[in-house]
């Protein structure tokens, strides 16, 4: 999150994203390779997360982040490297996609209900 600049610190995109959607947000963090510990703050929309004390010489590790915006809009993914420092950790594979939760859901109810329809059909 650095690069060769030595100055660490946010990086942030605006995303137009549609309400009623679960979203998530998948990227890869690395040490910075350059003798420091780093600590990162992830935000998607309004969930978010800490990711603390990365190894310099940690190798990439992948993460993931979910957020369902209740309306439709822009909303920022952000990360911010908050170690305090001039390095910075290494961001890799940075992807935002909407994940299929209802039809997941209507595949588990329709099972359900062909569950309980086979348990009554034995039982009669």
């Amino acid at each position: 999150m650095d690069g060769s600049t030595n100055n660490a610190g946010i990086l942030s995109k605006s995303l137009s994203l549609v309400g009623g959607v679960q979203y998530i947000a998948s990227f890869q963090l690395a040490g910075s390779h350059r003798g420091s510990t780093e600590s990162v703050n992830v935000s998607f929309g309004t969930s978010s997360m800490a990711i603390l004390n990365i190894a310099s010489s940690a190798g990439l590790t992948t993460y993931s982040l979910l957020f369902s915006p209740t309306t439709s809009g822009l909303y920022s993914l952000s990360f911010d490297n908050n170690s305090n420092d001039n390095v910075g950790a290494l961001l890799d594979n940075v992807s935002v996609v909407n994940t299929p939760i209802p039809g997941a859901i209507w595949l588990f109810g329709s099972s359900l209900v062909g569950l309980v329809a086979a348990k009554r059909r034995k039982s009669a």
